[in-house]
C-alpha cells in the first residue's frame, strides 16, 4: 500500500479572501474539475451547452445571496484564485443540484456513524468511502473563518462535502434520490453544509439543515460528546435519523419511513441496499470494540458484487457515469482528528489530520 498525503490548504480572513487562499491553493483541481463537469454534462442525451449548464447553476445565485452573501464573496475569491470565470466558480459550487437537473448523478457513498457502546470507548467515530467519477479532484483545505471557528473539510471536484469542525461536529454526506422537481428555495450543498457545521452544537446543525436542505441530501452527523444522527430530505420533507444500538449507516437510499415512497434511488445505483447490508454486518460484528483503525479496515472491504465498499476497476455499465472510491475518510470529533485515504482504502494508507 501506498501513502499519498494530501497538502492542506490553509485560508483565512475575509470571505473573499479565504475564497482567493482556496482558489490558488487547489488551482489545478479547479480547472480541472469545471472542464470535467462542462464535459461531463455536455456528453449523454441531454447535450448540454457550456451555455445552458451555467444559466441552470446562476438560478440559484439570488438564493444563496438571501441565505448567506458571503458565500458569494468567497466564491469570488475562488474564481480569483483560480484565474477561472465567477460563473464557472458558481457552477462548481452547485455541481450535484445542476447534475440532478439533467439527471446525469451516480454518487455510490457507503457511511457510517457509531457511538456509546459501539465504539471502544463511547466517543463518536463518523465516516464514508467517497465514490465519485476517476478523474473527479479531491482536495483538504483548513478554513479560519472570521468568527474564530474554524472547519477542516475534505472537498470532491472543489465542493466542500465532508466536515470535521472546531465546534466538536463531524460529518459525512450521501446522495440520495426522488423524482426533481420544481423548488425555488434550492440552495448548493458546497454552501449550506459548512454553515451547518459551524452552529455551536448538533441540533443547531440539524435546525439548520432543516431549514434548508431540498431534495437529495442525506447527512450522518457526530459531536465530541459521543452523539450520533442522520438527516434526510427530499424536495418538501425531511426526517432525523435516530441510531439502533448507537449505529447508523447510510448509503443512497432513503431509511425514514415516509420517505421510501419516493425514492428512486435504487433505479439509478442498484447496489445502495448491498453496500448498505455489507456495512451493517461488519459493524455489527465489531459492535463494541469499533475504533478507527477497525472502521478504516471496513472501507477497504471488497465484500460481494452486491455489497462491494470499496469500489475500482469496475467497468460502467452503458450509459452510466464511470465510478471510483476517491477516497475514503474516518473523522473523531472529539480528538478534532481526520484520516483520510486519498484513494480506494485498500490501496492507499489512511493519513491523519488534526483541525
Amino acid at each position: 500500500m501506498t501513502t499519498r498525503k494530501l497538502q492542506v490548504v490553509e485560508c483565512q480572513g475575509t470571505p473573499r479572501q479565504i475564497g482567493q487562499q482556496w482558489g490558488e491553493g487547489c488551482r489545478a483541481s479547479f480547472r480541472t474539475s469545471v472542464d470535467f463537469l462542462f464535459q461531463g454534462l455536455a456528453s449523454g442525451p441531454f447535450q448540454a451547452s457550456r451555455e445552458d449548464v451555467l444559466r441552470t447553476a446562476m438560478k440559484l445565485e439570488g438564493n444563496v445571496r438571501a441565505f448567506d452573501p458571503d458565500a458569494l464573496e468567497l466564491i469570488r475569491g475562488q474564481a480569483e484564485g483560480a484565474g477561472i470565470a465567477y460563473e464557472e466558480a458558481f457552477a462548481l459550487q452547485s455541481m450535484l443540484e445542476v447534475s440532478v437537473n439533467y439527471l446525469q448523478i451516480g454518487g455510490m457513498c457507503t457511511s457510517f456513524a457509531v457511538s456509546g457502546k459501539a465504539t471502544s470507548d463511547g466517543q463518536a467515530l463518523v465516516g464514508q468511502n467517497v465514490d465519485w467519477h476517476p478523474d473527479a479532484t479531491v482536495d483538504l483545505i483548513r478554513v479560519r473563518y472570521p468568527d474564530g471557528r474554524t472547519l477542516l473539510s475534505l472537498c470532491l471536484s472543489c465542493s466542500p462535502y465532508y466536515h470535521l469542525s472546531s465546534e466538536g461536529l463531524a460529518s459525512c454526506a450521501n446522495l440520495t434520490l426522488v423524482a426533481p422537481q420544481p423548488c425555488r428555495s434550492i440552495v448548493p450543498l458546497g454552501v449550506y453544509l459548512p454553515r451547518a457545521l459551524r452552529q455551536p452544537g448538533l441540533h443547531a446543525a440539524l435546525e439548520l439543515l432543516a431549514g434548508v436542505a431540498r431534495g437529495f441530501g442525506a447527512y450522518l452527523l457526530g459531536d465530541s460528546h459521543g452523539r450520533v444522527l442522520g438527516f434526510e430530505s427530499t424536495y418538501d420533507d425531511e426526517a432525523v435519523l435516530e441510531p439502533e444500538r448507537d449505529v447508523l449507516v447510510h448509503a443512497n437510499h432513503y431509511q425514514a419511513e415516509r420517505l421510501r415512497a419516493l425514492d428512486l434511488t435504487h433505479q439509478f445505483v442498484p447496489c445502495t441496499h448491498g453496500r448498505a447490508t455489507r456495512m451493517r454486518a461488519l459493524i455489527d460484528a465489531e459492535h463494541g470494540r469499533l475504533t478507527p483503525e477497525r472502521l478504516m479496515g471496513f472501507l477497504a472491504d471488497h465484500g460481494n458484487p452486491e455489497g462491494r465498499l470499496c469500489r475500482h476497476d469496475e467497468p460502467a455499465a452503458p450509459g452510466a457515469m464511470p465510478m471510483a472510491t476517491k477516497a475514503a475518510v474516518v473523522m473523531a470529533p472529539a480528538r478534532k482528528t481526520m484520516w483520510v485515504a486519498a484513494g480506494p482504502a485498500c490501496r492507499e494508507s489512511f493519513a491523519e489530520y488534526r483541525l
